[in-house]
This record gives C-alpha cells, structure tokens and sequence, in this order.
C-alpha cells in the first residue's frame, strides 16, 4: 500500500474509528454513516472503491445497501445493484458521485486539499438532497 494511502485512511479512521479497509481492490467500508431526516434508516452502511491511480483520479460513486429510500422513493442518481459489488456482505446499490468542480489533484499536503476524507464526506451532501 503506497504511504499517502496508509496516511489518508489514518486521517479518515479518526474520523470513523470502525471504518475497515480491503486491500485487494482498494475498498472502504464506512459503517453507519448519518443520514438527515427522510431516508428510510437513520443511518447507512456506505462502501467505495479507491481507484488504482488516485489520487490523480478520484473515486467516483459510493455504495449502500439495498432498499435505501427517500420519502419512500428511489432516489435519483442510483442503481440497485450497484456497478462493481463491494467485497462486503449483503446487495448493494450504487449512487453515482462525485465532488463536482472541486476535486483537484491533490498535493503532497493531502490534509488541506482533497482527499478520502473530503470524499466521504462529500457523501452528506448527497443525502441532503433527498431525492
């Protein structure tokens, strides 16, 4: 595993002490991420894949379980199932994302710029809009 990524998910599991990391194929599982009023569980299991050439690419989309709605409704921008299956238990569904217009390729100082962290991050603004 390169350095920046050991230190990048350092920086994500003090944020999210129970957050497992796959080495083969480079997924994340964040258990238990929050989710504002509307969703149908208060909170979500979320997985993503880090790409093989971040952090010049980014990662793209983040996974949930199955049946996850808002106000009853599929959300946009969301397949069940998912694209690639995220190597942990259960069906997954995928909600294509991506921090749009601000991912920039990170520095060296990956702390103050963008990295994992912003990423998943980033994923409560998706929830935010619901639908």
């Amino acid at each position: 595993m390169p350095p920046r990524l050991r230190r990048e998910l350092e920086l994500l599991r003090r944020r999210y002490p129970d957050l497992v990391f796959v080495e083969a194929g480079w997924w994340v599982l964040v258990p238990k991420y929050s989710l504002p009023k509307g969703w149908s569980q208060e909170c979500a299991n979320t997985a993503f894949q880090i790409p093989a050439a971040y952090p010049g690419t980014p990662p793209y989309g983040f996974y949930v379980p199955f049946g996850l709605r808002f106000d009853g409704k599929k959300p946009d921008n969301y397949q069940e199932p998912g694209g690639n299956k995220p190597p942990f238990e259960g069906e997954w569904g995928m909600f294509s994302w991506s921090i749009d217009g601000t991912w920039q390729t990170p520095t060296t100082d990956f702390i103050g710029g963008e990295n994992l962290c912003s990423f998943v991050l980033s994923f409560a603004e998706r929830f935010a809009m619901g639908v």
